[in-house]
């Protein structure tokens, strides 16, 4: 019979999520967490019932409960049976039986005085033929025809092709979990065809009553690269002799194409699985939440990777940290810049959304600041280890909210302001070039421009005040490496990064995608009119700069964010870029004849940098209205086009 002593333990359906492990409070310490699985990386089926003593679930601070004498023992997992041959019938104490609904066969069940009277009743699972449908069914040991329907599986969970797998436990005195998880075989059809694991929490309230569904949590499938797991914990978090829930959501693994969780010695945020608190309380008016939870938590990880940033050691390892603790805000938090929420169920599950909901719909964190402070600390991080521009993309991914003081000053640091004046204006008409082609302006070595037309290409000398006709033929405004066309970069609901889109030849069908290393929520942004952090804008394209074409693949800029993709592989793939670039500099793109200086649009401004000396940030003028910008050799100058003609700035 269980233990009675802990009451209540959860009294309606609430929305919970995810929780770190906790040695609870000072006179009360916690049951071993019940893991309900986690999907290893490669879609290898996780274990669905019973956790190993002093399972690593338990928490950065379970272990100094262990080590009390004097605390009491921790409550032993009790797993299901299986039901006997067949599923139609389930025996209990004293001969009597239990009949399966019409339609459903028990497949596992536990045996256990869930009413509080001193017999043991049956709580089963009830699944039809396929096993996509069915029901937590209670039978009383008094009444064992008396079948009550617990919960009921919602319909909306099965995907096609996937099969179930189902486990049910008793995870502390008065709480009984049921986790039903499809499992597809291929990982990457799971993800797509919105596979969702779904978990059911069932309160023990004693005293005579039924079993009752105490909370609803819905996990969907993540890309195969990566896994999300949860453990239960009961405990009493505040000592009010209640018994609360945790309920501790991981993420482990990397989006391709971002870098693999580093080992140990590393920042906290680069640790191998990463994990955030959601605790909701037992309350005499029913289940009410922690408001300090996620919020603390992802707001530590944050401090943490500021400090890791700070040193020459670790700052190296806080991109690749900030990366994930974003991707588990998205992940956990509806109203995280990216993590959309506006929808639910298949719906949801398309839109590319939060991975992980409650029964009444998904989380919303409240921690509008977070996503800065991460920004920031990588932003700071690339600042230690000498990489100015990769600081100011890191700066530059606030949308159209002003940069904080602290940013600012760190911008006016790493590219001080400079104002920029026109000193020349063609009258040579630039051929207009789309977005993300190479555009119609390249400076010559001498200081002369050269301006692509529709008629040709004229050479500007400013200095004497001079355009004239050349022989020079005109560049392509398309970019390729070899037969291979950059066609054009998009942000999308369905997929949680940027996307490169590309023509493997001129007569192919279709276009091949690869994955950029900036999450959806990250590369350029409009300024105004941006789009609610919890709704999904659809399919974008993203304004970039081609620096770079060869055989091998292009070099692209997303604003100060430099990325590389390389098409050597049968895989293409993607990664950052450093500063200064080693490719040559083709005409059109926004280097300068040498290659040693960039200029592309970034912070509200056009950021010029010079390899081995300052980069600024240039604005005023004509510049804020001016497109497809070319900057000289040393960066003095800079051309643009500006309505039907080409002006050239200099700095103030």
């Amino acid at each position: 019979m269980p233990d009675r002593s802990c009451s209540k333990l959860l009294r309606a359906l609430l929305p919970l999520l995810a929780a770190t492990g906790c040695d609870g409070c000072p006179s009360s310490k916690p049951y071993t967490p019940y893991t309900l699985g986690s999907a290893t990386p490669a879609g290898s089926p996780p274990p669905l019932s019973g956790v190993a003593p002093g399972a690593a679930d338990a928490g950065p601070e379970a272990g100094a409960g262990d080590q009390d004498a004097a605390a009491p023992p921790r409550f032993a997992v009790v797993p299901s049976v299986p039901a006997p041959a067949g599923g139609k019938q389930w025996p209990l104490e004293g001969g009597a039986v239990v009949a399966a609904p019409t339609g459903r066969t028990f497949e596992a069940g536990l045996l256990l005085d869930a009413d509080g009277d001193g017999a043991r009743d049956l709580v089963a699972w009830a699944r039809s033929p396929d096993g996509l449908r069915g029901e937590l069914l209670f039978a009383p040991a008094a009444r064992p025809q008396a079948l009550r329907t617990l919960a009921a599986l919602p319909g909306d969970l099965a995907a096609q092709g996937c099969a179930p797998r189902v486990g049910l436990s008793q995870i502390g005195p008065s709480a009984l979990t049921f986790d039903f998880a499809p499992q597809c075989g291929d990982p990457q059809r799971a993800a797509s065809a919105g596979a969702t694991r779904w978990i059911a929490v069932l309160r023990l309230p004693g005293a005579g009553a039924p079993p009752e569904l105490a909370l609803e949590l819905r996990l969907r499938t993540p890309p195969p690269e990566e896994a999300l797991s949860a453990s239960l914990e009961v405990v009493d978090r505040d000592a009010d002799g209640r018994d609360d829930l945790v309920v501790s959501v991981g993420l482990a693994g990397a989006l391709r194409p971002f870098s693999a969780p580093h080992p140990s010695p590393a920042p906290k945020g680069a640790a191998a699985e990463l994990r955030a608190p959601l605790v909701f309380l037992d309350r005499p008016a029913g289940l009410s939440r922690d408001a300090a939870q996620p919020g603390e938590t992802l707001r530590g990880l944050a401090a943490s990777l500021l400090r890791d940033a700070r040193g020459k050691s670790t700052a190296p390892s806080v991109a690749a940290a900030a990366q994930r603790l974003r991707r588990l805000h998205a992940v956990l938090c509806a109203d995280a810049a990216g993590g959309g929420g506006a929808s639910a169920g298949r719906d949801a599950a398309r839109a590319g959304e939060a991975l992980v909901w409650t029964g009444v719909g998904p989380v919303r964190c409240a921690e509008p600041g977070l996503a800065a402070a991460i920004d920031h600390a990588e932003a700071v991080a690339a600042s230690t280890r000498g990489a100015p521009l990769a600081a100011v993309a890191a700066l530059d991914r606030g949308g159209a909210e002003p940069p904080a003081k602290e940013d600012a000053r760190l911008l006016a640091k790493l590219a001080p302001p400079a104002t920029a004046a026109a000193v020349y204006r063609t009258a040579a008409a630039p051929q207009p070039a789309g977005r993300g082609a190479f555009g119609p302006l390249a400076f010559e070595a001498s200081g002369a421009l050269l301006v692509r037309t529709a008629q040709g290409v004229v050479r500007v000398d400013p200095a004497a005040s001079t355009e004239s006709a050349t022989d020079v033929p005109p560049w392509p405004a398309a970019v390729h490496a070899g037969p291979a066309e950059l066609v054009a970069v998009e942000r999308r609901c369905d997929a949680p990064t940027l996307l490169a889109l590309f023509r493997s030849s001129p007569d192919a069908v279709g276009e091949m995608e690869v994955p950029l290393p900036l999450l959806r929520a990250q590369g350029p942004r409009a300024r105004a009119g941006t789009a609610s952090p919890e709704r999904c804008a659809g399919t974008e394209k993203l304004p970039f700069s081609p620096l770079a074409a060869s055989e091998s693949g292009f070099d692209i800029a997303l604003g100060a964010a430099l990325v590389s993709i390389d098409l050597r592989a049968a895989a293409p793939t993607s990664s950052a870029l450093s500063f200064p670039l080693t490719t040559p500099a083709p005409r059109g793109a926004p280097r300068s004849p040498d290659g040693a200086t960039l200029a592309v649009p970034a912070a509200g401004g056009l950021l010029v940098a010079t390899a081995g000396g300052a980069a600024r940030l240039w604005s005023g003028g004509d510049l804020a209205q001016a497109t497809a910008c070319a900057p000289a050799n040393g960066g003095a100058r800079v051309a643009c086009v500006v309505g039907a003609a080409a002006v050239i700035f200099e700095a103030k």
